[in-house]
């Protein structure tokens, strides 16, 4: 029964001081929300901040919590406040691709957002990875001269790049493309235009900028004939018209096949660089790369003579945009390049080195494959006024949610959440309220859609009434009330209508705001109105009990005696002669005096002669720094060295009565040498030479008492090594350890044979004959009839 009694005591304990955390919670978002004078400022003060417009209202204030908005008899429907909102408006579960469906990889994908100014919304996100979702992979290789065998090998590798593929996903396409350069000086030789490998002594095709050879397609056997029917060619210059080639190839969806919903992967084999926007000035061609599609319906890019290359900022836009993966598989000679060029869209590119006649582009297309679908990144079109942050743990790989958008390494089928926060941070200057955001995966068309809206500053919907004599009474017949506030008549302004304008400028409430806002530089005031501890009257801060300053941002001070100190802005300044945080301690500063001359050691404030130290000092006289030497340390070092050196007979300090003692000169040190010191004492370190050129530690601690100095000091002499003694000691110690490990060996072996001889007799004393050699056997057998036989038959089978 007592235990019952406890545990309704312990409830009721545990109810009780909810209950006045939530009334403490609930009075300080009144003392926040109750200043502020106009709708919209209310609701954006605090999210639980609530404004009245009913004009019976009799309170002071007309924005404060709901709750204390209705028990002051505030009519429910004339109450404004926030009302953040988040639904869902699809969400479709997770899941693989399959044949009759697309896959889901993004959850939810739609979701109504209503945004409140300064409030944070918190939408969670789930991703993963779909098995056997669609892969286009499109070959972009180059077919110039010195790519010749990688063409062959590619060629070879048909059949088993189809297997590669299918052990990745199910359902794959391959498509195929090849580029050279621009056809025309300085890129080729205007000589070897018809056959740009003549310098080789061979016969190749003239040289193109890029062609489409195979559309995206199932069917392998078409894959592997096309790489067959392609031909090489050849350029001029080391670098290449990839870019080129890159560009169409993502701007020409139809023609090259890409699906919506597959993952879409170019990848580009080559040996060489790439020329850059600009190079083609070297070619005359000065037209800027318009990012269209120029294919003619043979595949050939007919606007390689006319657009200069693209930049990697356009090609980079465009892979965004387009969702388009590119692999580049490069031999060893150009990687670094590629990765530097990688580094700048890591979220969509991967590098790998390519051998030296593309032997390896199997494992290469499986290991950048799975490193690309191993990663997932998000992005957003969010206007610049509100505010987007994502978070994750990546499933698991950090312990808390990090503040990133990205996560590497996620294993095929893992479940990641992302948690993003949506945040108002201020209204549009257009005033459109509605927003459509897309948060996408940046690699697929995966993607959540959400429609915002923005609560509106105080959608008022009251009709205005200048002659209504209540809303007028309460105005000062000055102006009258509309949804709570003052709209005053002409010649006045302020809160209440009660302040009139004048020739300074100030001829607006909000004009009159400002002059209560405490500038904080030059060209930048608080955005609190009197500090939030008072209210504006007139321009001027009426402000609450027990705040204070023209802009109330001081409170007052309680303990400042008027005698000894002055109040200002909530802290005693002292009056001359007088010192401490309340002024009662006089000035005298002698007892903060350190050896050194200084009070606190300049780290503190004297406080009835007690050193007050700043963090992170401590000590007496605030000289210990825990990550700098001891102020004191250094200042008895060089007396405590003389000390020592005098002690062991150097005798090198000439001056010893001058360093021994205060800076005044009239008191020397008393000092006193000591075989241990206190291990309580905090002990301060001093390094000498002695006369055998040996450096010895040595410590010491100090007291200061009465301004008096006291040294205790544990000198160390460090004598040099006697190797005479130390090769003795080591060669009769190895004697010592010989001499006990052959006496060992004796008794093992002493102890040994007396067992074996033991054994010995114990075998003897049970021989058969006691003459004989115990280990001798008779050969003959000896059979003895017994003297009587048994009568029973199943023990004599002889009885009758």
């Amino acid at each position: 029964m007592t235990s019952l009694w406890g545990q309704v005591f312990l409830w009721i304990c545990l109810f009780t001081l909810i209950w006045g955390i939530c009334q403490t919670e609930a009075a300080n978002i009144d003392e926040i929300c109750k200043h502020s004078d106009s709708c919209e400022r209310c609701l954006s003060t605090h999210l639980e901040c609530a404004w009245c417009t009913d004009k019976e209202f009799q309170a002071g204030y007309r924005c404060l919590s709901r709750s204390l908005l209705l028990q002051y008899n505030c009519s429910e429907t004339d109450i404004y406040e926030n009302q953040p909102v988040l639904d869902l408006l699809q969400d479709k579960p997770l899941k693989d691709y399959e044949t009759s469906d697309q896959a889901v990889q993004v959850s939810p994908q739609r979701a109504y957002l209503k945004l409140v100014k300064g409030n944070t919304q918190r939408i969670k996100l789930s991703y993963r990875t779909a098995r056997n979702n669609p892969l286009d992979l499109y070959v972009l290789m180059d077919l110039t001269w010195t790519m010749r065998d990688d063409k062959e090998t590619l060629e070879e590798l048909g059949a088993q790049l189809s297997q590669t593929l299918k052990n990745l996903t199910g359902n794959y396409r391959l498509g195929f493309g090849s580029f050279a350069d621009k056809p025309t000086l300085p890129m080729i030789l205007p000589q070897n235009k018809e056959n740009p490998c003549a310098l080789e002594r061979a016969k190749c095709e003239p040289t193109y900028g890029y062609r489409h050879q195979l559309s995206l397609t199932d069917d392998i056997p078409a894959f592997t004939s096309a790489v067959a029917n392609s031909k090489i060619t050849g350029n001029l210059d080391n670098l290449e018209g990839g870019l080129d080639a890159l560009m169409q190839v993502i701007v020409c969806p139809k023609e090259i096949g890409w699906k919506e919903q597959a993952r879409k992967v170019v990848i580009l084999v080559t040996d060489g660089f790439m020329h850059l926007a600009g190079d083609g000035l070297l070619a005359g061609i000065i037209e800027r790369n318009d990012k269209q599609c120029h294919l003619n319906s043979a595949g050939e890019y007919t606007g390689s003579l006319e657009y200069d290359y693209p930049s990697l900022e356009e090609i980079y836009r465009e892979l965004l945009r387009r969702k388009i993966n590119v692999i580049f598989a490069v031999t060893k000679e150009v990687v670094s390049s590629y990765r530097e060029l990688s580094a700048l869209m890591k979220e969509i590119s991967y590098v790998d080195i390519l051998s030296a006649d593309s032997s390896n582009i199997l494992e290469l297309i499986k290991k950048s494959y799975e490193s690309l679908i191993k990663r997932t990144q998000f992005a957003d079109n969010s206007p610049d006024f509100i505010d987007m942050v994502y978070y994750t743990d990546c499933g698991g790989q950090f312990p808390t949610l990090q503040k990133r958008n990205f996560c590497n390494n996620v294993s095929l089928g893992k479940k990641i959440y992302f948690y993003v926060d949506v945040t108002l941070k201020k209204y549009p200057d257009n005033k459109v309220y509605t927003h459509k955001i897309r948060v996408e995966e940046t690699s697929l068309s995966e993607y959540m859609d959400l429609d915002v809206e923005l609560q509106r500053p105080c959608p008022c919907q009251e009709i205005p009434n200048p002659e209504d004599e209540v809303g007028r009474f309460q105005c000062q017949n000055q102006g009258y009330m509309y949804c709570g506030m003052c709209n005053c008549d002409e010649g006045w302004t302020g809160t209440f209508c009660t302040c009139p304008k004048d020739g300074t400028n100030v001829t607006s409430n909000e004009a009159l705001l400002q002059k209560c806002r405490q500038p904080l530089t030059e060209k930048t005031t608080s955005p609190l109105v009197c500090s939030n501890h008072g209210d504006c009257d007139c321009g001027n801060c009426l402000c609450d009990l027990g705040y204070t300053g023209p802009f109330c941002e001081c409170r007052e001070c309680i303990d400042c005696d008027e005698k000894l100190a002055d109040c200002f802005c909530g802290q005693c300044v002292c009056k001359y002669g007088w010192s401490g945080t309340r002024c009662n301690c006089d000035g005298d500063t002698d007892a903060c005096l350190g050896p050194t001359g200084e009070i606190c050691s300049q780290r503190g404030n004297c406080d009835c002669g007690v050193c007050q130290c700043e963090e992170p000092f401590l000590g007496t006289f605030c000289e210990i720094d825990p990550e700098k030497d001891n102020k004191l340390c250094q200042f008895y070092e060089p007396c405590v060295t003389c000390l020592i050196e005098q002690k062991q007979g150097i005798n090198t300090c000439d001056n010893l009565s001058d360093i021994c003692s205060s800076l005044d000169r009239q008191e020397h040190f008393t000092y006193s040498f000591v075989h241990e010191l206190d291990s309580e004492q905090d002990q301060c370190l001093v390094r000498v030479v002695n006369k055998h050129g040996i450096q010895c530690d040595s410590y010491f601690v100090y007291q200061v008492i009465d301004h008096s100095n006291f040294l205790t000091i544990q000198a160390v002499d460090c004598e040099p090594v006697d190797y005479v003694a130390l090769f003795g000691f080591i060669s009769g110690f190895t004697l010592l350890i010989g001499l006990l490990l052959i006496f060992l060996i004796l008794w093992c072996i002493r102890a040994k044979d007396a067992r074996e001889y033991a054994k010995f007799l114990k075998e003897t004393e049970q021989s058969w004959v006691r003459e004989e050699n115990p280990i001798y056997r008779d050969p003959v057998g000896r059979y003895e009839v017994p003297k009587a036989l048994s009568v029973k038959y199943d023990e004599n089978p002889f009885a009758s």
